[in-house]
Formats: structure tokens, C-alpha cells, sequence
């Protein structure tokens, strides 16, 4: 079973060298990693450069993280594909506890599992990180397929780094569909896998996702993010699969609500315009009651 991870990177040179770091650190080996630099304006070149032939490097002009996943798998061999944000870093047991728990479950797509929010200096901190001498904690996820397409999801899949798949089970997705900037990328990806099938969900934290004042969901740019990537997010999976029609409605509300509260409507306009002419009459009444709903109870005007 051979394992392949890609780095999506922009401009995180300072974060970069324990991304990757962590992968050459792993106690059992990962096949291929392959970062993907996208278009970065800072010393990223100069970092990725510096690992030679350890990974598989990309440079590519900036085309949005979307493009840079799309990069990464299109290059990418292994049986099983990771995702790891260059600002995040993958625990050292991670590879040898997921290549496990594919081979125990023949049926499983995807495999998740949880993150452990650090600063970063407990990120260079590498004496804090768990080990796990037994096995994880796991429960099989095989109803997120079915609540989908009820328009609803119970389950919280984890951000990017915690993201991980059989290769034919995610191939049909890819490639990614272009979007400004990062706008549309693990949502995208994360829903339409737990709509396709089954996993398996890993509850123990096999990976740290870094908080800092550059995260993109916080700070005061935060519901403008929200907006753009539910909003894209929303339309994508309703093209890629319309049966969801009904989530990706849901998703397309919440873009929507955050819009209005970041003062951008008419910048996702356009693309909510592209999924509500695909609603029936009955359909468009409850999404705009919801909408106002939402707007009242986040105290929104």
C-alpha cells in the first residue's frame, strides 16, 4: 500500500520546513510527498529546493489552492492520497496508524481523522506530540451519505490536514474546479466523499493544524472567507451532483448570512444566481425563510 501526500503551499515558507519535516519524520516511511508551491512571492522556492530529491516539487503560477491539490494528485502514484496544509504537520505515527486501518477496512473510501490546534511553538515542540502504542479510536461513518442527501449532516469532518482517501475511490473528483484564490477546496472535497460512501473515522488527533494570525478563518476577514467558499463550494457539488441539491442549498444559505454580515452580497451574487434557478418554487420559499431566519437570529441587518 503505497502512500502519497501532497503540500499545497503559498507563501508559508516559515511554516513549510515542519510540514514536510514531519513527513520525513514519520515511523513508517511515506512513499511520495509532493509539494505543490503555488505561485509564492516569499523564500518558498529557496525552502522546497533545499529538501532535493526527498519530495517532488511543483512550482506552478498561482491558480488558487484548488489548483494546487489538482497538481499534486495529476502527480501523485499511491494508493492512498493525504492532503497536509503547508502550515499544518502530521503527527510521527500517522502514515503507519492510517496504512493499518485501510488494510483492516477493505470498504472504506475515506479514512478521517481529528487535529490538534497548536501555537506554533508547541508545533516545534515535538516532545508534546501523542503517541499511540495501541490502537486509535475509530467508529465507521456510513450514514453521512444518506443525510446528504437529505440536505443535512450531523458529522464533522475535519479540516484539510485531516483528510485522507483511496485513490479510486476520490479519482472521479478531480480535477478540482478553478476558484478564486482558495475559495473552493477541503469542503468541497470532504462533502462530496462522504456522499459517494462509507469511512472510517478516526477520533484520536494524528496531525496538528497551526493557529496563527494568518489562518484563514480568523480574524476579522473570517466571514468573507466563509461566504466565498460556501458559496462556491455550494454550486460545485450541485454540478458534480445534483441530487445534493438540497444540501448545497443549505450551504448556499449560510454564504449568504455571511455575506451580508461581511458586506460582500454582491460578490457571491452571481454564483448563488446559478444554484437558486435550479430550485422549485417550494424549494426557493424555504431557502429564502431560512436565510431569514439566520439573519435574525445572528442579530444581521
Amino acid at each position: 500500500m503505497r502512500i502519497s501526500v501532497i503540500i499545497p503551499n503559498y507563501n508559508y515558507a516559515r511554516f513549510l520546513p515542519l510540514a514536510a519535516d514531519s513527513l520525513l519524520a514519520q515511523d513508517e516511511a511515506v512513499d511520495e510527498i509532493i509539494i505543490v508551491d503555488d505561485g509564492s512571492t516569499d523564500n518558498s522556492r529557496d525552502v522546497i529546493e533545499a529538501y532535493g530529491d526527498k519530495v517532488i516539487a511543483i512550482f506552478q503560477e498561482n491558480a488558487g489552492q484548488a489548483a494546487a491539490i489538482s497538481a499534486g494528485f495529476a502527480r501523485s502514484t499511491g494508493d492512498i492520497v493525504c492532503i497536509l496544509d503547508s502550515d499544518d504537520l502530521f503527527f510521527p505515527d500517522k502514515i503507519r496508524i492510517i496504512k493499518k486501518v485501510y488494510a483492516a477496512h477493505k470498504d472504506a473510501g475515506w479514512v478521517f481523522h481529528d487535529l490538534k490546534h497548536l501555537t506554533l511553538q508547541e508545533a516545534r515542540n515535538k516532545d508534546a506530540y501523542p503517541e499511540f502504542a495501541g490502537d486509535v479510536r475509530i467508529r465507521s461513518v456510513d450514514c453521512a451519505y444518506r443525510m446528504l442527501h437529505r440536505g443535512k449532516l450531523d458529522y464533522h469532518a475535519p479540516a484539510t490536514s485531516g483528510l485522507t482517501f483511496r485513490r479510486d475511490f476520490i479519482a472521479p473528483l478531480f480535477p478540482l474546479p478553478a476558484a478564486e484564490s482558495i475559495y473552493i477546496s477541503d469542503h468541497y472535497i470532504k462533502f462530496y466523499a462522504l456522499a459517494q460512501g462509507k469511512g472510517i473515522d478516526i477520533v484520536d488527533t494524528l496531525g496538528g493544524q497551526i493557529i496563527h494570525g494568518d489562518n484563514l478563518y480568523t480574524g476579522a476577514k473570517a466571514d468573507a472567507t466563509r461566504a466565498k467558499i460556501f458559496a462556491n463550494t455550494g454550486y460545485a457539488l450541485y454540478c458534480k451532483n445534483p441530487a445534493l441539491r438540497k444540501f448545497s442549498a443549505n450551504l448556499m444559505a449560510e454564504a449568504l448570512v455571511c455575506a451580508k454580515k461581511a458586506d460582500i452580497s454582491h460578490q457571491v451574487k452571481d454564483v448563488a444566481g446559478k444554484l437558486l434557478k435550479n430550485l422549485s418554487p417550494r424549494e426557493f420559499f424555504f431557502f429564502k425563510l431560512k436565510v431569514a431566519l439566520k439573519l435574525i437570529a445572528r442579530n444581521i441587518h
